[in-house]
């Protein structure tokens, strides 16, 4: 992906399904997660960054992320089930 001077790239997923396969040892897991009313996950990047500065090209700089998140359910989308939702307001380690 191409980051532009003074881009700025926000994600923010929704995730939801009403007839989503789940392995069943990850059925009681998730049923604490629907009773505490959020879904923890950790969010891991590595990859490569390079930065361009006229026709000056650097060489590849590894990029780790590593971003811990507390996603709430919300109500019910149209059509759906429950869904999930989240802007990422915790804190990411970022080594470069």
């Amino acid at each position: 992906m191409y980051q532009g001077h003074l881009d700025v790239t926000v994600w923010s997923p929704v995730l939801f399904g009403t007839a989503v396969s789940v392995e069943p040892n990850l059925t009681p897991a998730l049923n604490e997660d629907i009773n505490a009313g959020m879904v923890l996950l950790n969010i891991k990047v590595d990859g490569c960054v390079k930065w361009k500065v006229g026709s000056l090209v650097t060489g590849c700089y590894r990029l780790l992320v590593n971003c811990p998140a507390s996603i709430p359910f919300s109500g019910r989308l149209a059509g759906t089930g429950p869904a999930i939702k989240d802007q990422l307001g915790q804190q990411c380690a970022v080594d470069v």
